[in-house]
C-alpha cells in the first residue's frame, strides 16, 4: 500500500497534548487540557477517514481551548494542506514555529505547502532548517531532494536522496526509486541488475511491485492493474505513484506523448502531498516549455 501524505512529517500524537493532565486518584484534573485532547484526537480520527474539513473544525476547537500548543497548529496545517488551503496552512505552521522554534516537523510540513505554491527556495530553506535541528531526519533530506530535483539541481537532489537512504531505518524504497530514476535519465544509466537484486528481497507489497516495474520485470498493463487493487484510498495513492513512475520511464525512452499523458493522469489524482504529484507537475511544465527535465 502507498503511504498517505508521504511528504508530510507525522505530528499526530495524542501524548503531546497530555502535559499537565493528571488523572490519578487524589490529583486535580485539568478539564481544559482533557477537552483539548479530546478535540485533537477527534481531529486525528477525521484525518484518518479523509475528512479534512471536519478535522480542521476539531483542531480549531482544541486551539480555542489551548492556543499555545504547537502540535495542534501543525496538525491543522496538515489538514489544510490536504485541502489545498496553502496560505492558511503556512500560517498554521508558522504559528507552531513561533510557539516552539525548536520543533522540526512544522518546518518540514511548511516546506510541503511551499512546494505546492511553487516556492522551491522557501521549501528548501525550511527543509534545511529542519535538518539543522535534526541532522538525521530522513524525511527532511528526502523532501529537500525532491525540491532540488524540481529545481533541476540533480547533483544536490542525488546527494539528499543518498543521505536520506543512508539514514533510513527501513529499506528506503522510495529513496531507491528516486535515485534509480535519476540514473535512468543519464548515461550510462544505473545498474538494473543491482537494483533488481535489492527489490527481489523485499516482501510482496506495492513498493515491491513498483521496484519490479522499474527493473523491467512488469509491463505497464500489469503495473496499472496492480495499482488498481485495494481500497479506494490506496488505489488513488498507488495510481498517483504508478502514473508518475511510468511517465518517467516513457520519457527516458523518448516517448514524450506517452509520458505527458501519464503525468497528466498522475496530476489528476490531486494528491498534492505526494512527491510524485509534485514531480509530475514539474515534468508537465517542462514539456509545455518544449523540453524535458535533464
Amino acid at each position: 500500500m502507498a503511504l498517505a501524505n508521504r511528504l508530510l512529517a507525522f505530528v499526530l500524537s495524542g501524548a503531546a497534548l497530555s502535559a499537565g493532565t493528571l488523572l490519578c486518584q487524589g490529583q486535580e484534573v485539568n478539564t481544559s487540557a482533557v477537552q483539548s485532547k479530546v478535540f485533537f484526537e477527534n481531529g486525528n480520527a477525521r484525518v484518518a477517514r479523509g475528512d479534512y474539513q471536519g478535522a480542521i473544525a476539531e483542531f480549531s476547537n482544541a486551539i480555542e481551548i489551548d492556543p499555545k500548543n504547537p502540535v495542534v497548529y501543525a496538525a491543522r496545517g496538515n489538514a489544510k494542506t490536504n485541502l489545498g488551503e496553502l496560505d492558511d496552512a503556512i500560517a498554521d505552521f508558522s504559528k507552531a514555529i513561533e510557539i516552539d522554534p525548536a520543533r522540526r516537523v512544522p518546518y518540514i510540513n511548511r516546506g510541503v505547502a511551499k512546494i505546492d505554491k511553487g516556492d522551491m527556495d522557501g521549501a528548501i530553506a525550511d527543509y534545511s532548517k529542519a535538518i539543522e535541528l535534526d541532522p538525521k531526519n530522513v524525511t527532511a533530506y528526502r523532501n529537500r531532494g525532491c525540491a532540488r530535483q524540481q529545481q533541476g539541481d540533480i547533483d544536490g537532489s542525488r546527494s539528499d536522496f543518498q543521505q536520506s537512504l543512508q539514514l533510513a531505518t527501513d529499506d528506503g524504497a522510495y529513496q531507491r526509486f528516486y535515485l534509480f530514476l535519476l540514473g535512468v535519465r543519464q548515461k550510462p544509466g544505473p545498474s538494473v541488475a543491482d537494483f533488481k537484486a535489492v527489490v527481489t528481497r523485499w516482501k510482496a507489497s506495492w513498493k515491491k511491485s513498483v521496484g519490479l516495474f522499474l527493473a523491467g520485470e512488469i509491463d505497464d498493463t500489469a503495473f496499472f492493474e496492480l495499482a488498481a487493487q485495494g481500497t479506494p484510498k490506496s488505489v488513488r495513492e498507488q495510481k498517483c505513484e504508478a502514473f508518475y513512475f511510468a511517465g518517467v520511464i516513457h520519457l527516458a525512452k523518448g516517448d514524450l506523448d506517452g509520458a505527458k499523458s501519464l503525468f497528466e493522469r498522475c496530476v489528476a489524482t490531486q494528491l498534492h502531498t505526494f512527491p510524485e504529484f509534485q514531480l509530475a507537475r514539474t515534468e508537465l511544465s517542462h514539456i509545455a516549455q518544449g523540453g524535458k527535465q535533464k
